[in-house]
């Protein structure tokens, strides 16, 4: 690992996961042992919303074209 953990990948990919599904990811991570995830809990802890006015399906319409191009 050369990069550094501020840095972000130039070919990193940005997901959509709703409210439950993140929900169910901690409860998931809270039955490890917390050394094993606590860094990965906070990470999610603190990902952002996705802005009202930005519609999800914008957001997949644009990856489906970019997967088009391929």
């Amino acid at each position: 690992m050369t990069k550094e953990k501020g840095q972000s990948n130039t070919g990193s990919r940005t997901y959509l996961i709703d409210s439950i599904q993140l929900q169910d990811i901690m409860r998931y991570l809270m039955t490890r042992p917390y050394a094993e995830v606590v860094q990965l809990m906070s990470m999610l802890g603190r990902l952002n919303q996705l802005d009202p006015s930005i519609g999800a399906d914008f957001v997949k319409k644009q990856a489906e074209e970019a997967n088009g191009k391929k």
